[in-house]
């Protein structure tokens, strides 16, 4: 089942074909993902286009909701996909007016504001538009624990 709102995207990864139309960088992380060989992928950074579209494959430690404050990108659009684990994960519009910061360099900012929390499975992905997605991600439904993700990053 698709979730689509503003600024964010709940699906299958059986559907990320749909996503490739976004754009020539979207259908670059498209067709990786729809080959779905992410053990081929190296821990860390795996570039697809260099800045233009890489993935970062890492073990993510899974906190709980109070110890994860929302982020928001500017330049990049992230596809995150859980691997090992469900994850709740925190989705909403992005508020300018909440307190925090960003970081230009980084690309990431985090801030004080309310999300609505979903449960992400395996098999299924997330896309956070830049600049309108606040996403708290990688937060445990139970007990902290790490798990293997993969943060595809598309510049928009």
């Amino acid at each position: 089942m698709t979730e689509l709102k503003n600024v964010y995207v709940i699906d299958s990864l059986v559907n990320i074909g749909r996503y490739a139309a976004l754009g020539e960088n979207f259908a670059k992380a498209c067709a990786l993902i729809a080959k779905g060989d992410f053990d081929a992928l190296k821990p860390g950074r795996n570039d697809i286009d260099g800045d233009n579209v890489y993935v970062n494959c890492f073990e993510a430690d899974y906190v709980s909701k109070a110890e994860r404050k929302p982020e928001v990108h500017h330049a990049y659009a992230d596809i995150q996909i859980p691997l090992e684990a469900d994850e709740a994960f925190g989705l909403a519009a992005f508020d300018p007016s909440a307190s925090g910061s960003f970081d230009e360099e980084k690309d990431c900012g985090f801030y004080d504001q309310a999300v609505d929390w979903f449960t992400v499975k395996r098999g299924e992905f997330v896309i956070c538009w830049p600049k309108v997605c606040a996403h708290a991600p990688a937060v445990t439904p139970d007990v902290p624990k790490k798990a293997r993700k993969l943060v595809f990053k598309v510049r928009t």
